[in-house]
């Protein structure tokens, strides 16, 4: 469980792999060089417990359950090399799994980088039985697209490339005719599937679902045909979602520098010479040999495994695994390529380029997975960055030395490596902020860490690991990390061990070792024009996708039994509890069944609607301390409890959470409160804040996201936008620090609500916090709700702003009354039907049939209380020159949604097997609670929905489309390149108005 627990933390990669249908975290893994175990690594079964050899299943039980394994994890291993890890959590009636393959971007040909990134989305396209109507009958398209492709691969002639790929896209078209796109989204979906996607990384393929608990059997059966014969269908609009999700890298300021990074990291080993995404020129000259030699390669049972927790009968897990898995075959693997890299011995840097915030990273080389050196280097990089306490942290970030820094370590299999990033203050030089952090460094080097904070970071270790165990997805996750980095369980369990057996003179050595001030490299990133190299949309006509097509064998997958679950409900005084802990102050409860970490909130209807100094007044908590302890003193106190606090400000809102250990709850609570009832802060530190703020501010004009979002509220609001109404440059700069500090003080003399989650009882809960919190007689009301109202227009309006971006973002939206119950289970289905699934109109026509768009989604969004507006969404990234054409089918499909009787049952079934096995967890319980009561419901009002759902018709769900959304104007907003945007078909979409960044920022 401990690697996944350290993955957790924010700052170990601050860029995920690449996947199919979302970006995921990349995991610290962990040795391949790993000792065996101390017993000599016996782990198969006695011979009294043994099977005879001629009744033996076809698997070994590799690993039983170990002492000290808070996953309780059996590993198995299929006769063909194919291993299993499982571990129960029967928290909910769902499992969570996944599949990986030990090969990635590492193992791509140096002439066709994206290889195995383009091969993990074709596995989403079928294989001779799932994705097809009739495969002998496709076939023959597919094998004359695939000699296209290779003619294309090495033609260099650019008339007779595209004459090709006219013919390409004619052939695709008749193969079509046979297709199921997407059909294994549409089988899963109808299960109750969620979170259906998969990531490619350096050394890894993943592939992830998690279903109900008595989908088991189904998933086996699918997931073991899948990865046989598998056929890449539909290739040419999946080349160009590819290509669409590269565009998504070169608007990522983040991913330019991490790629420059690597690129002077590692000049040989493909970490810096290949990315996941691949190379522009390689994306669009693929070829369909080199993907199936991948996958004939690769994809073989050993060098693959399966990973699942959730609520499943172990053996009965592993009898089906290995029923459905154990017909792969084995093939040998080619012996591992090396790398060799020199040694890094003097100073390396280079320059990027991207509009707005500057920044620098920085790496040293250290060392790969397993290596002695490890955990010595995983606790260095704690006493640099640990979110709170850490020397980046205190003497960088708490005294505004820099606007923002930290660091992160990457152990990969081959190398490793210690990052530090840094972003420059207003007029400060990226040389200054390099050597800011070197003296961090220089600080560990010199031993001048302070020895309470490595007990401290073991503490913070393992309340990370607690939290783990909550979650299906972090334990696979940690399974998988030992897997890809060939560990020992054994090993790869004991890793809290090896971490507390590092002494303070092993990390004073680690430091001195792999920290020379003048062996490392580094990027500048600067303000100026993103590098994004020209590329033209290809001709692709859409392909005709009919919902009704179905496979036989998903046909027989959705025919198979199984054994409903029925759906349970929460029950006041079972799942939770509501006391009156003083008047005016209700205290919502639910008990934490699993471990003593407990979170609190306080929760004050008061935000920054009524007093917009809340949101500068938040920013101030963080570098405030206490009448008896400094700004500084304070951060070190937190994490020598163990313990979080945050204090954040929305609209209506203002929360103070705090987080620990159950064992620490009183001090916890003690010092929370002394912080908010007299905070202090000095003003020099609040001068140095505002000053940060507004650069940041100054940053947000230049970043795509921010504008994106700045637009759509400008046009949703108008003048009323809260990027237009928040404080102006000006207000901030004259704001009194005494204000704020007494704002914050003060606003424990509203009404306000406290929830508690943890594991000790309500009634112990209550005492602890009468010892430490009196709310007095009066209370004071919280001030009425502030509703903002959309711009009410007759007919579609654009508004653009100009960005030379490789990608547009359009944002469709317009309103539609407020909250109705009796709407919520229709929208729900119309969502799942609509624009919330890889198997959703939206996602369908615009990514798999027309290939516009790398993500697509729509949402009909109602809001939390009664009188908040309901909004209709819909957001797409698009290449530029696409931009229109997007735009214009999204328009189209709002206003015109296909009708289809089997995606409305898709949809349909989906939300039902949600509802039967979707709980709410512990820590969710006093919040969603506390949202039903707002909206006037009395209780869990899922089980009225559960009825209304399985009365809904297709009639229904058409009559809520004309209804609720069809025909409506439509607020369009889009940031991107208008020299590659055909502006005038845009105008026939609706009125355009062209604006800029100090149209829609407040100054």
């Amino acid at each position: 469980m401990f690697n996944s627990a350290i993955a957790q933390f924010r700052h170990l990669y601050r860029l995920p792999p690449i996947g199919v249908g979302a970006l995921f975290l990349a995991l610290v893994a962990c040795s391949p060089d790993a000792p065996a175990p101390a017993n000599g690594g016996e782990t198969a079964l006695s011979a009294e417990t043994a099977m005879s050899a001629e009744n033996a299943p076809p698997y070994t039980l590799v690993h039983p359950p170990q002492p000290g394994d808070s996953l309780d994890a059996h590993i198995y291993e299929l006769d063909n090399g194919l291993q299993v890890y499982l571990t129960r959590n029967p928290q909910e009636p769902r499992f969570y799994a996944e599949i990986a393959v030990r090969a990635g971007s590492k193992q791509d040909p140096a002439d066709a980088t994206g290889l195995a990134h383009y091969l993990e989305h074709l596995l989403f396209k079928g294989n001779q039985s799932l994705g097809t109507l009739d495969y002998s009958a496709e076939q023959p398209y597919l094998e004359q697209i695939e000699a296209l492709y290779e003619q294309h691969f090495s033609e260099t002639d650019e008339q007779r490339r595209a004459e090709i790929y006219a013919e390409i896209n004619r052939l695709s078209q008749q193969a079509a005719m046979y297709a199921v796109p997407n059909e294994i989204s549409t089988v899963y979906s109808n299960m109750g599937a969620s979170g259906l996607n998969a990531h490619t990384w350096h050394e890894e393929t993943v592939y992830k679902v998690s279903l109900p608990a008595n989908r088991l059997q189904q998933w086996a059966t699918i997931e073991a045909d899948r990865f046989v014969n598998p056929v890449f269908r539909m290739f040419h609009t999946e080349l160009e979602v590819v290509y669409e999700e590269k565009n998504r890298t070169l608007d990522n300021r983040d991913r330019i520098s991490y790629y420059a990074l690597a690129d002077l990291l590692y000049k040989n080993h493909p970490y810096g010479q290949q990315s996941t995404i691949g190379d522009a020129e390689h994306l669009k000259n693929p070829s369909l040999v080199y993907i199936q030699e991948y996958f004939d390669t690769w994809y073989v049972p050993n060098n693959m495994a399966i990973f699942i927790s959730g609520d499943i009968d172990i053996e009965d897990t592993i009898a089906v695994i290995s029923e459905e898995f154990s017909d792969w075959e084995a093939k040998p693997l080619p012996d591992e390529q090396t790398w060799q890299e020199d040694p890094i011995t003097d100073i390396e840097r280079v320059t990027v380029t991207y509009p707005g915030q500057e920044e620098v990273q920085m790496a040293f080389r250290t060392v790969p997975n397993g290596h002695p050196d490890q955990e010595a280097l995983m606790l260095l990089d704690m006493i640099l960055d640990n979110r709170t306490a850490g020397l980046i942290n205190l003497n960088l970030n708490q005294r505004q030395r820099v606007q923002a820094a930290g660091s992160s370590p990457e152990f990969l299999n081959d190398y490793g490596s210690q990052r530090l990033w840094g972003v420059p203050r207003d007029g400060q030089t990226l040389a200054e902020v390099e050597a800011l952090l070197l003296e961090q460094l220089d600080i560990i080097k010199r031993g001048g860490f302070e020895d309470w904070i490595l007990p401290a970071i073991l503490n913070d270790f393992r309340r990370m690991n607690m939290r783990g165990l909550e979650s299906n997805t972090a334990r696979v996750a940690d399974m998988r990390a030992a897997f890809l980095s060939d560990t020992d369980w054994n090993y790869h369990i004991n890793q809290m061990q090896r971490l507390e057996s590092v002494t303070r003179q092993d990390i004073i050595d680690v430091a001195n070792r792999y920290f020379d001030d003048n062996s490392y490299v580094a990027v500048h990133r600067v303000d100026g024009p993103a590098v994004i190299p020209p590329v033209e949309k290809p001709q692709i006509d859409p392909v005709q996708i009919d919902p009704s097509r179905q496979s036989q064998f998903a046909a027989s997958i959705l025919a198979m039994p199984y054994e409903e679950i029925e759906p349970t409900f929460l029950e006041a005084g079972r799942d939770y509890e509501i006391s009156e802990y003083a008047a005016d102050v209700p205290l919502y409860y639910a008990h934490n069944p699993l471990n003593e970490l407990f979170t609190l909130n306080i929760s004050i209807d008061v935000g920054t609607e009524e007093n917009d100094l809340l949101s500068l007044a938040s920013a101030v908590m963080g570098k405030a301390g206490t009448e008896n302890l400094s700004a500084e003193e304070l951060q070190k106190e937190w994490y020598r409890l163990g313990s979080d606090f945050g204090l954040s400000s929305s609209a209506n809102e203002t929360s103070i959470a705090i987080t620990g250990l159950d064992s620490q709850f009183g001090a916890t609570l003690a010092l929370m409160l002394e912080l908010i009832s007299d905070p202090r802060a000095d003003e020099d530190t609040f001068a140095e804040l505002k000053a940060t703020i507004l650069e940041a501010r100054r940053n947000q004009r230049e970043d795509p996201q921010a504008i994106s979002q700045a637009l759509y509220l400008y046009n949703r609001y108008g003048d009323e936008s809260p990027m237009l109404q928040a404080m102006s440059s000006d207000a901030i700069q004259a704001v009194e620090l005494e204000e704020l500090l007494t704002l914050i003080s003060s606003l424990q003399q509203y009404q306000h609500r406290i929830s508690y989650t943890g594991s000790m009882s309500l009634e112990q809960v209550t005492a602890l916090l009468q010892e430490h919190h009196q709310p007095g007689d009066d209370l004071l009301p919280p001030p009425p709700y502030e509703y903002r109202r959309a711009r009410q227009i007759a007919d579609n309006e654009i508004y653009v702003i100009h960005r030379e971006t490789a990608q547009s973002q359009v944002r469709l939206e317009f309103p539609d009354g407020t909250y109705e119950e009796d709407l919520v289970v229709p929208a729900s289905v119309y969502n799942s039907y609509f624009g919330s699934s890889m198997s959703s109109v939206v996602f369908q026509e615009l990514r798999e049939a027309r290939a516009l768009a790398y993500s697509a989604a729509a949402n009909y969004s109602q809001g939390g209380r009664p009188e908040v507006q309901t909004m209709v969404l819909g957001a797409i990234g698009s290449q530029n020159d696409k931009a229109v054409e997007a735009t214009a089918a999204f328009v189209d499909l709002f206003d015109n949604m296909p009708r289809s009787s089997d995606r409305f049952e898709d949809a349909v079934n989906a939300q039902i097997n949600r509802y039967r096995t979707s709980t709410i967890g512990f820590r969710q319980i006093p919040g969603t609670v506390y949202a039903w009561q707002q909206l006037g419901l009395n209780g869990d009002p899922r089980q009225q929905r559960f009825a209304q759902l399985q009365e809904m018709t297709l009639e229904d769900l058409l009559q809520f489309q004309q209804t609720q959304v069809a025909d409506r104007a439509k607020l369009i907003s889009i940031v991107g390149d208008t020299s590659r945007i055909n502006m005038e078909a845009l105008a026939e979409l609706g009125s355009i108005r062209e604006l800029t960044v100090d149209d829609v920022f407040v100054e």
